[in-house]
């Protein structure tokens, strides 16, 4: 069955999560009907990097302790990005999220593949091609939502889900159509239901490391899981993904101090890379030289050993308070969104530490710890203690991915329900102290207003 698309509305859509979209229908000279009937096609759209891999949300990077803004700069940010820095109410002022709009866009491609491979008669020579491209389409579709659902939605708790509101959830190719919000129950149930998806479909590997992979896939079902608090799971799927791939880079050889950015660009092979992904740029957190956006917490960099390579290859020191972040596993001016190795490892450390598997926990720390210092100097780790054990694999966890997607932001949230593991977020401006509580409802995003408007949503509690 033919299924004939308008291009148009694919490419430039700025996204449509719950709100009835028709405007593009009142521009006539810019459509042009393209035909996509073939899996080479549908692969085709699935292979547009700039849509689904270049625009992961990350815009709860700005609202974490991992940065500071000097109080003379503030003033002077972006408006979204002063707004998530000060944990202000109204976000984004009547303006578009970058993070709401492109993930739907990429949300709304991807479903117009999951809905067109549909018609597609699949037979033994086939059958390989069409696994595949379902499985990448569920993939992206699952990784969209979790993401979205780390920031717009409340932290997942098993007693509150059902009532919790979740996301606006398109499952089809119609973007005319409005999508009331769900529960974050549901919205869970649709991440897990994609993932195991493309599990089930995807090869183990892939050379193209925009394409997910099935050790993608198993990553991502660790990484929901861990949120979940649903840590055997969490440890079956981080196993699982490290069974198959399980190589780190080591930090004595890797990075170079010469390049940009200290770490290969996506042109060159990073081994622990297992997706790539960047996130959307924000002035307060992406990688760079200028000192007038954000810096790194200083806490933060002064946890880090003398003989730990991060220290060197994550950030360059201006003086003792102005600390830029540097280490990017993009190589390039953006942050790192994707999914990698040492994030498998540091999961699997966790949960057995939660578990109470505290040997194996400590064995996954201290493997990951002993390619990121200078050869020869890191101490292995050791403890009988349960909650110290979780604390040191939380702490070097923190320092591993400081700015990596939304994982700091993730783990305040989730941590925030122990009151052992809960974190103070402060900020100082202009001489006034402001204070982010753990669970305070301002660790969830507000919709952005339009689509409040024109859905009739309920918003988030500020």
């Amino acid at each position: 069955m033919r299924q004939v698309l308008l291009l148009f509305c694919l490419i430039v859509i700025s996204g449509f999560g719950c709100k009835k979209a028709t405007d593009w229908l009142n521009t006539p000279k810019f459509k042009k009907d393209i035909t996509i009937e073939t899996l080479k096609d549908y692969q085709s759209l699935l292979n547009n990097t700039s849509i689904l891999n270049l625009t992961m949300p990350i815009i709860s990077q700005i609202g974490s302790d991992n940065i500071y803004v000097n109080e003379r700069s503030v003033p002077n940010l972006p408006v979204i990005d002063r707004n998530a820095y000060l944990w202000n109410k109204d976000i984004f002022e009547g303006r578009i999220s970058l993070d709401y709009s492109f993930s739907y866009q990429a949300i709304n491609y991807v479903n117009v593949v999951l809905e067109g491979i549909e018609t597609i008669e699949v037979n033994s020579g086939n059958f390989s091609e069409y696994n595949s491209i379902k499985g990448q389409a569920s993939f992206f579709r699952s990784i969209f939502y979790f993401e979205l659902a780390s920031i717009f939605c409340k932290q997942y708790n098993q007693t509150t889900a059902a009532v919790d509101k979740g996301l606006c959830l398109r499952v089809n190719s119609d973007v005319n159509g409005i999508v009331q919000r769900s529960s974050v129950l549901e919205t869970y149930k649709l991440i897990l239901s994609d993932a195991h998806k493309a599990v089930e479909l995807l090869s183990n590997t892939k050379t193209v490391k925009t394409q997910p992979s099935k050790t993608a896939a198993l990553i991502l079902l660790a990484r929901v899981y861990l949120n979940m608090a649903d840590y055997e799971n969490a440890r079956k799927y981080a196993d699982a993904a490290l069974n198959i791939s399980s190589e780190l880079i080591d930090f004595n050889s890797v990075p170079e101090l010469a390049l940009p950015f200290r770490f290969p660009d996506f042109k060159n092979e990073n081994a622990e890379l297992i997706f790539y992904a960047q996130g959307n740029l924000y002035q307060t957190v992406y990688p760079s030289d200028l000192i007038t956006s954000g810096l790194v917490d200083t806490m933060l960099y002064r946890s880090y050993n003398q003989n730990d390579l991060r220290k060197i290859y994550f950030y360059k020191e201006f003086d003792s308070v102005t600390i830029k972040f540097k280490g990017s596993y993009t190589g390039v001016a953006s942050n790192f969104a994707g999914l990698t190795t040492s994030e498998a490892f540091y999961i699997r450390a966790e949960c057995n530490a939660r578990l109470n598997d505290l040997s194996i926990a400590i064995r996954d720390l201290n493997i990951v710890l002993r390619s990121r210092y200078k050869t020869g100097t890191y101490i292995d780790f050791d403890s009988n203690d349960s909650f110290e054990v979780l604390q040191k694999v939380l702490q070097e966890r923190r320092k591993e991915f400081p700015f990596t997607g939304n994982i700091r932001w993730q783990d305040l949230r989730r941590n925030n329900l122990d009151p052992r593991l809960a974190t103070i977020i402060r900020r100082k401006i202009t001489g006034e102290v402001k204070v982010l509580p753990p669970n305070d409802p301002k660790y969830v995003y507000p919709f952005p207003q339009s689509e409040i408007q024109l859905a009739g949503l309920e918003q988030n509690e500020r």
